[in-house]
């Protein structure tokens, strides 16, 4: 392998890795702001000085999720037949959405129940199981019920 084309794969795999991990942070902190009702500028310290775990488990199936989609099309966005990059991207699209519908169904039928048994809405029950009493079991569930719709998408839609 010569020099240039050495820094070009490096190059490449640089700005593949920054497409792929950028969307996934900022939809990780897009949903721990709205669905948790964390504030990025109280998010530092539900790390450090609470060491709320829901939060880093938040990143980690938010970011596993979104990584399996988005990789997916940098990888091949055309498994079985031919498709453009544009045709690929509205496909990322699709599943990203049909990911995000299954995942709110998930939640509503799941800690829906849950929360009407407290009486509380589904998004203060779990702002309170997740950010007040740092709930991770609780956190791995909301986890499982993202991640089996992302797979899936991952698989039938890409």
């Amino acid at each position: 392998m010569t020099l240039p084309s050495f820094l070009t794969l490096i190059l490449t795999e640089i700005g593949w890795n920054l497409a792929v991990w950028l969307p996934t942070v900022l939809l990780s902190l897009l949903f721990i702001r709205l669905v948790l009702g964390v504030p990025m500028r109280e998010l530092v310290a539900e790390i450090e000085d609470h060491q709320t775990a829901a939060i880093g488990a938040v990143f980690f199936w938010a970011s596993l999720g979104f990584a399996l989609l988005f990789s997916r099309v940098v990888a091949a966005p055309a498994p079985l037949t031919e498709l453009s990059w544009s045709q690929a991207f509205v496909w990322l699209g699709m599943a990203v959405g049909l990911s995000l519908l299954l995942f709110s169904l998930g939640v509503w039928l799941v800690f829906g129940t849950l929360a009407r048994r407290k009486g509380e809405s589904v998004s203060g029950y779990l702002r309170r199981e997740l950010v007040a009493e740092h709930n991770l079991a609780l956190s791995f569930i909301l986890g499982s019920l993202f991640l089996v719709p992302v797979v899936v998408a991952y698989h039938v839609t890409m």
